[in-house]
């Protein structure tokens, strides 16, 4: 999942560079709804501030920001998510865990 993360960073980063729009910050967006809850921390700068007319390059809030901060922490989030949805489906694949045995132990406490 993280890796798939990259990737969809990387095809941002070139859309953004390769196009000449003006609206060149909306790739961005994607990233708001796909690294939720974590691209919270990414919006108060981003959305502060006007895109830059001298370009991307040269954005630190626009461009910069949430390349770093998506690129970090929105990748270490689906690498954790990853993690545990594989450890799960391990547990649930080698019979000791299932969600009616789940729920069940935690109403029995």
């Amino acid at each position: 999942m993280a890796g798939a993360h990259v990737a969809l960073i990387a095809a941002a980063v070139a859309l953004t560079l390769a196009g000449h729009e003006r609206d060149w910050h909306i790739h961005w967006l994607i990233f708001l709804a796909l690294d939720f809850p974590v691209s919270l921390g990414v919006m108060p700068l981003a959305w502060m501030f006007p895109p830059s007319v001298a370009g991307p390059l040269s954005d630190f809030p626009n461009f910069w920001w949430p390349l770093l901060f998506h690129g970090v922490v929105g990748t270490a989030w689906w690498y954790i998510v990853g993690w545990a949805i594989g450890r799960r489906l391990a547990r649930f694949r080698a019979g000791g865990d299932t969600l009616a045995r789940d729920e069940g132990t935690s109403a029995e406490r």
